[in-house]
């Protein structure tokens, strides 16, 4: 493991456990509730960052991991590891490993208890595109066009609705913000790959 990726993942496991230790010292009445709240905001800051440097990263060369590409994988991971983390304790101190009382929950929130198995897909289709970037980067890298498309616009249609649709107040403020961010980014991205066949189709 290379320096930098060894100091990335310290600093995830640093944050990680501030976020998991910190309720119970600030306020031990709410920890549970804290830890749902700050789990899920530590997987979105983390996947923010994830698709920004995807969406900036070394799209040109697909060959290899090259540095901003590799660390957008390990944003990635982390989020997805957030992610997780942050089920289990919604389960566990929310749910109570109650299946049923999830799809209630989920009833109230959207009007449709089916939803959850949305949230099931989505849970499954994150952990198996991370597997894949680790287990085959180069084929990863490499896949169709529409495939990453596909999962990134699933993905975006499933958090958007969590921070923005069904949320209010501040949430939904950072909701807003968060996904403001990411357009502008992708705006970006794709200037710079307009502008090179600008130039080419100008008559000299």
């Amino acid at each position: 493991m290379r320096r930098w990726d060894l100091a990335q993942l310290l600093a995830f496991l640093g944050l990680l456990g501030l976020v998991l230790g910190a309720p119970f010292l600030l306020d031990p009445a709410r920890a549970d509730d804290l830890l749902i709240r700050w789990t899920v905001r530590l997987s979105l800051a983390y996947w923010t960052l994830a698709v920004t440097t995807l969406l900036l990263g070394e799209s040109a060369d697909t060959s290899r991991l090259g540095g901003k590409t590799r660390f957008g994988r390990w944003c990635w991971t982390f989020a997805w590891a957030s992610y997780l983390i942050h089920l289990a304790v919604a389960f566990h101190f929310y749910h109570q490993w109650s299946h049923h009382h999830a799809m209630e929950h989920t009833r109230e929130v959207s009007g449709s208890g089916e939803g959850i198995f949305v949230s099931h897909l989505f849970t499954i289709l994150w952990t198996l595109d991370v597997l894949w970037w680790w287990v085959a980067p180069g084929l990863y890298m490499r896949r169709p066009v529409w495939v990453g498309l596909l999962l990134h616009g699933f993905m975006v249609f499933i958090i958007f609705n969590g921070t923005v649709v069904y949320e209010t107040g501040m949430i939904r403020w950072a909701g807003l913000a968060m996904f403001t961010w990411l357009g502008a980014m992708a705006l970006i991205r794709m200037l710079k790959q307009v502008r090179p066949v600008q130039r080419i189709d100008q008559p000299r």
